[in-house]
């Protein structure tokens, strides 16, 4: 009985170990290394072609947003000076809120309108990520996204940067009085 037992012990371990190498040499598989064909190479640089025409595009677009919002915040600023140089209290203090919720709101149009130019850039590279092989999308939304969110993280601290530009300009005493006047 003992033999029995030790015969059948040993039989099942046998097998174990059997299958357990069976299933390793059917799981054994070669190392494939794929070569880009020609299509792939010539999608990848069209790819990236448009990818830098559409930044280039994209930098001109924020170029012209930002310049119309400095051109537009002078034009507020300088209406500013000449209520200033009137020296009448109540109309610069007017004059100096007014100018703050101006500003304020150009602020946000600009993120708004910068935050469009992004969208578009957004679509537009997704419509071209969509026609390329299979092997290259992955790293293409990749880039694609990486650059979104640089914009979009450089557009918030602007957008930070003009509030406390905003806010300064309303802690400013810009009409003082000469209470000591000498003669």
């Amino acid at each position: 009985m003992k033999k029995t037992l030790i015969l059948f012990t040993l039989t099942i371990c046998t097998n174990v170990m059997f299958a357990q190498d069976l299933l390793s040499d059917i799981m054994s598989v070669e190392t494939v290394t794929i070569v880009d064909s020609e299509d792939t190479k010539e999608a990848a640089e069209e790819f990236t072609k448009t990818f830098e025409e559409q930044k280039v595009k994209v930098e001109k677009l924020l170029g012209k947003h930002s310049d119309k919002f400095q051109n537009e915040v002078k034009s507020l600023i300088s209406k500013y000076n000449k209520v200033l140089s009137k020296g009448i209290e109540q109309d610069v203090k007017n004059e100096k809120n007014r100018v703050a919720s101006q500003v304020n709101a150009l602020s946000m149009t600009l993120l708004k309108d910068k935050k469009g130019v992004l969208v578009q850039f957004n679509n537009f590279m997704s419509q071209e990520i969509r026609q390329l092989p299979k092997t290259l999308k992955s790293d293409s939304e990749k880039q694609v996204a990486e650059t979104v969110e640089t914009y979009s993280e450089s557009f918030q601290a602007e957008m930070a940067a003009n509030k406390q530009v905003v806010k300064a300009f309303k802690s400013t005493e810009h009409l003082t009085r000469d209470t000591g006047a000498t003669n």
